[in-house]
């Protein structure tokens, strides 16, 4: 075999995911004497290109990447042991990479980490849920090139700042290229907390981070003691005013804030509506006096309260409290009771971590699909917690402020993925596809059962899931609709027909199988997220959600949930804004297509819970100052 035809074999068998392949021809490569470097650069990584050019086609998925991955990974065991340093030759940049504190979530970084190291990039992987220190550490200990950081919940954002401070106070922070990443995160975040650069995906970000550490200086003029010294004089200024700010505890001082005004001026204006009422009528596209309002605040409200993220997360009186007293003292037209996505993860076994003030999340995953167990919904599980801390909180609400309170819980596949890990899920899917149907089957055996508990106690108005999944970046269609959607449509819609209910979904994804989710599963209310650098990709918004299923849906987004985080006076301006052009927008979209009240101002996530109280009250105040309005205005 020539050696053109052995690099070619070894670029297909990374495109058809095939590890066992891979490692065989390798190993022939190096028998024939071909250069590992070569083998690695025009060989595997040359499938990777091409596994990689089909997915920004939209030809290929993300399981397509992971096998793929592994499979270069695999080759790469066994060339890379045989490289022999060129003499004069440049040391590969060094990037460490991770997910940041409280996210398990790493496929997104698994991939940008895939993109790196095949071109030709020397990764230090974290994992995820790593320890913010440990980014600053590792790059201390390596004298990296570029930190690389990644996040999916809105929740645990706020630790890339974290990070990028920590580096300043060392003054270590121009030592280095800061990149940061996730499907929430933007540009204006990206600036905003001192980073570098964002990307729009693994492909650009690799080829953004090759480009900019190629104009780095030398690293040992970077990471001179002289280099350092003069950069912590540089940021101690910066660093000091924020430390001063960060020693109030910003989100219960908005919290007293809004009592006190509360207290001594009520409610500012009479309504037409209750909550209730106001809710029900939008959801059936009946006359409303406005549109009903709740920024996704689940968390943060636990600052009315002054309970602690783990009091609100395991104790059900903190929980109903929060959920009561946000509602009050915000005039919210309902409360979604969303605490974390682990609850239903951790009664199979998975261990979960209860930090203090983050949310919990999954600090393990198990090893074996045929080892799971469908647990009972019963005193002491962690399902049964949420459902006895909901209908404290549906009582309190309904009793005293007339507002509806929703339920929330993880739908199958995403349970599954948060008790297996999500990329070992997602490579399985293509690799051992049967044990992931068994496992969706006892998830979705065990869903069932929670929402018909939550039905029979009567513990929310409606009950929402977060379908995740269904995003045709991670997944085909045909592949949600195997692995989930058939799961839902079959078993757990048949549980919201017999109990009268509407089904609701919560969908942060970025680019969702509406069609599936909405036409199919026939649903009531769906809560979705809009990136607009993802239009490209598949990403809608309101003007594309509404003429589509509007006639069937009421839709429920999408102010970027990040904005919340800035008390500024601008940052404030910023969220009434955008809430302004939001409403008048729906408004006039649901008019042109013959409805009048299908949809609820809303975030597109949930709002990190450890920032201000500050711009929910001002999306809530804005939507209730120019809502009547707007309404006789545009809709009459």
């Amino acid at each position: 075999m020539s050696k053109e035809q052995m690099l070619k074999e070894l670029a297909d068998a990374v495109v058809a995911g095939n590890k066992d392949l891979a490692v065989e021809l390798s190993n022939k490569a190096l028998e024939k004497g071909i250069d590992p470097y070569e083998a690695i650069v025009n060989g595997l990584a040359k499938g990777m290109e091409i596994v990689s050019d089909n997915y920004e086609k939209g030809t290929a998925f993300v399981p397509h990447l992971l096998i793929a991955s592994n499979a270069m990974y695999g080759g790469m065991d066994v060339l890379s042991p045989h490289m022999k340093k060129v003499e004069g030759a440049a040391e590969p940049s060094t990037v460490v990479i991770g997910t940041v504190q409280g996210d398990v979530h790493d496929i997104g970084k698994n991939l940008v980490k895939t993109m790196m190291t095949a071109g030709g990039l020397n990764l230090i992987d974290l994992g995820h849920d790593v320890p913010l220190e440990k980014f600053v550490e590792t790059a201390k200990e390596h004298h990296a090139d570029v930190i690389s950081m990644s996040a999916l919940m809105t929740t645990t954002m706020v630790g890339m700042e974290k990070v990028i401070e920590m580096l300043q106070e060392e003054g270590l922070r121009d030592s280095m290229i800061v990149m940061v990443g996730g499907a929430p995160i933007s540009e204006e975040f990206a600036e905003q907390i001192g980073a570098d650069k964002t990307a729009p995906d693994a492909m650009h970000a690799s080829h953004w981070v090759k480009d900019a550490v190629s104009e780095l200086s030398p690293s040992e003029d970077r990471w001179s003691a002289a280099k350092i010294n003069l950069a912590k004089v540089k940021y101690r200024d910066i660093l000091s005013k924020k430390k001063v700010k960060s020693k109030t505890d910003i989100g219960l001082e908005t919290a007293k804030q809004i009592i006190e005004e509360f207290e001594s001026v009520g409610v500012k204006t009479k309504e037409e509506m209750s909550h209730a009422e106001r809710t029900v009528s939008a959801m059936a596209d009946k006359k409303v006096d406005r549109l009903p309002v709740y920024p996704l605040a689940c968390g943060v409200l636990r600052k009315f309260a002054n309970a602690s993220y783990k009091e609100y997360a395991t104790d059900p009186a903190k929980f109903a409290e929060s959920a009561f007293l946000g509602a009050k003292y915000l005039d919210l037209d309902m409360f979604v009771g969303l605490i974390d996505l682990s609850a239903t993860s951790a009664d199979f076994g998975c261990t979960i971590k209860y930090p203090e003030d983050d949310t919990p999340s999954s600090e393990g995953h198990l090893e074996d699909y045929d080892k799971l167990e469908v647990p009972e919904v019963k005193e002491g599980t962690r399902a049964y917690e949420l459902i006895k801390a909901s209908k404290l909180a549906k009582d309190k609400l309904n009793k005293e402020l007339g507002t509806p309170f929703v339920g929330f819980h993880e739908g199958p596949l995403l349970t599954l993925t948060q008790l297996m890990g999500a990329d070992r899920v997602l490579m399985d899917m293509k690799t051992n596809p049967d044990a992931v149907l068994e496992g969706v089957q006892k998830c979705t055996d065990y869903i069932c059962q929670v929402s018909e508990v939550f039905f029979e106690e009567d513990a929310c108005d409606a009950l929402c899931i977060d379908n995740l999944w269904s995003n045709n970046v991670i997944m085909s269609e045909e592949d949600y609709w195997k692995f989930d959607g058939k799961f839902i449509f079959d078993q757990h819609l048949p549980i919201f027909k017999k109990y009268d209910q509407p089904y609701m979904i919560h969908s942060c994804a970025d680019a969702v199988h509406y069609d599936t989710q909405i036409k199919k599963f026939g649903t009531g209310l769906f809560s979705y997220a809009y990136y607009e650098k993802s239009k490209d990709k598949g990403s809608q918004n309101y003007a594309d959600l509404i003429p589509k299923y509007g006639d069937t849906c009421c839709m429920m987004g999408e102010v970027d949930p990040i904005k919340f985080i800035d008390n500024s006076p601008e940052g404030i301006q910023s969220i009434e804004n955008d809430t302004d052009d939001l409403l008048k927008g729906v408004l006039e979209t649901l008019k042109e297509n013959g409805m009048q009240s299908k949809y609820v101002m809303s975030t597109g996530c949930e709002i990190p819970p450890g920032g201000p109280l500050s711009g929910v009250k001002a999306m809530v105040d804005k939507v209730k100052e120019l809502g009547p309005q707007y309404q006789k205005e545009i809709i009459g």
